[in-house]
């Protein structure tokens, strides 16, 4: 049972991971090809970071603070 929910787990990192890097590029796509001229639905924040992004950001910051 706890097997099934790490899997769970690790599928909603990558789909957020996914979402956050590419999800308003590929919405606005999709509806851009039903309207058939350049719509945008979502705009683009300058910069994104995903629950992953976040982890490994800490624990690189961590790793420098444990290394002095």
């Amino acid at each position: 049972m706890m097997r099934y929910i790490l899997y769970l787990v690790a599928i909603l990192l990558v789909m957020d991971h996914v979402y956050t890097h590419y999800g308003a590029g590929v919405i606005n796509w999709v509806v851009s090809k039903f309207n058939n001229e350049k719509t945008v639905v979502i705009k683009e924040a300058p910069y994104k970071e995903s629950i992953i992004d976040k982890i490994i950001k800490t624990a690189v910051e961590q790793a420098h603070t444990l290394r002095r």
